[in-house]
């Protein structure tokens, strides 16, 4: 029988490897000869997905075929014997394994993490952390998804709680827009760390500042991080928010169905819980005592899909293997590279152009004859190029990660431009 570190080094550390090995069997989609780094095409061959131009990952992002390999080879090994004590300690392991990795990786202690299954349950978490009342307000922007807005309007039907609204459009300040909207009876402030609507980034120190002012109020600050990790830094230390939620099926490109809930360890007590069941307790007994878990963990119970875990570790591995600020500054470099072009086309861009506001979720206006759904409709299932509608008539999410191209790049603009012909 595999021990559990021979077993955790055949499937994971083989996941951080995978990069630099070439799939023999998925070959990238076809580009002219150096068109991209050696490190970029290599990793293109292990993402199916990116045969095609995938400009979709601020929605569902490919995932590696090692990730699904660590997946199913993690549940094929479950399933030889579920409860064998030599292999399902092996198997439980995936969790706090997973918990201290995003941990090291993500500026937090693997105390300050739970597991999820997507961004909005920590939403869910957070919405549900204070005691609300009547007339108690909740701040969130112009720019959410509607994982950042259904919670909020859920607690308006059941308790009276106002939802108000500031604008994050781009270009405008965040703490003039808080002071404006922030009065006695606020309790909590969700906004996006990046926006999937404008792409707009909170830097590390305007998030900070914030967080400053508003632990001054006894105001809880949640960020919505499902644009955040992989796209841009993430250092949930340094961005001072008491809660962050994220997921792993966006930019770290890992298994549907996985996340992540940051909450700092000295809101922890404070922070109430709804729902909750096996595993979020020390003890308890038959006439109501109990004792909760003295750390974010607490937030998880239930039979968990350990598998699927297993296979965001692999992920994160894969990424690291890979170079994670090496990802960064290529999201970056090709975020300007469309920036410029879009623009030297002689078309607007609705998305941030200073460094420390732009992400990988490139938006651009499109010419005034066409919508966003009509060209993505057009780029879909004419061009088998994927991008996204959003909020804006004439705005289209083009969100680039680091194994698009230049060439692709070019191409979709080309694709665009000739819709109007």
């Amino acid at each position: 029988m595999a021990t559990r570190r021979q077993f955790l080094r055949k499937a994971t550390m083989g996941a951080a490897l995978a990069p630099f090995a070439l799939d023999p069997i998925i070959s990238p989609w076809a580009l002219p000869a150096g068109s991209a780094p050696d490190w970029v095409e290599e990793a293109r061959a292990q993402i199916p997905a990116s045969r095609e131009p995938f400009f979709q990952t601020a929605g569902i992002a490919p995932s590696p075929t090692p990730v699904m390999d660590a997946v199913a080879e993690m549940l094929h090994y479950q399933n030889k014997g579920p409860v064998s004590p030599e292999i399902y300690p092996q198997v439980a392991a995936t969790e706090p394994d997973l918990r201290t990795h995003l941990g090291q990786m993500f500026g937090a202690s693997a105390d300050e993490v739970a597991l999820t299954h997507s961004t909005s349950e920590g939403i869910n978490i957070a919405s549900w952390s204070r005691n609300w009342e009547s007339g108690d307000e909740v701040i969130i922007s112009n720019q959410e998804h509607p994982a950042n807005t259904i919670p909020w309007y859920n607690l308006s039907t059941r308790f009276g709680v106002s939802v108000k609204r500031i604008d994050l459009s781009t270009g405008t300040n965040l703490m003039d827009e808080m002071r404006a909207a922030v009065t006695s009876r606020t309790r909590m402030v969700s906004i996006p760390h990046v926006s999937r609507n404008n792409g707009r980034r909170l830097s590390d120190s305007e998030s900070a500042e914030l967080a400053h002012w508003l632990r001054e109020r006894d105001i809880r600050y949640h960020l919505d991080g499902a644009q955040g990790p992989g796209c841009v830094p993430f250092n949930f230390a340094e961005l001072g928010s008491d809660y962050y939620s994220a997921c792993g099926h966006k930019w770290l490109l890992g298994p549907k169905g996985t996340g992540a809930f940051f909450c700092r360890s000295d809101v922890l007590d404070r922070t109430h819980m709804t729902w909750t069941g096996s595993h979020s307790t020390t003890s308890y007994d038959a006439v109501g005592k109990y004792e909760l878990i003295p750390e974010t963990r607490r937030f998880e119970f239930g039979t968990r899909a350990l598998a699927t875990f297993h296979g965001f570790n692999a992920a994160l591995n894969w990424v690291e293997g890979i170079g994670l600020s090496r990802i960064l500054s290529r999201v970056d470099e090709l975020t300007l590279y469309a920036t410029e072009a879009w623009k030297n086309r002689g078309h607007e861009v609705s998305s941030p152009q200073t460094a420390q506001a732009r992400s990988g979720v490139f938006v651009l206006q499109l010419p005034e004859d066409l919508s966003g759904r009509a060209v993505y409709d057009h780029l879909r299932e004419n061009k088998s190029t994927y991008t996204s509608p959003v909020d804006g008539p004439r705005d289209l999410r083009v969100a680039i990660h680091f194994f698009n191209t230049k060439e692709e790049i070019d191409a979709t603009f080309d694709a665009i431009e000739h819709m109007g012909e």
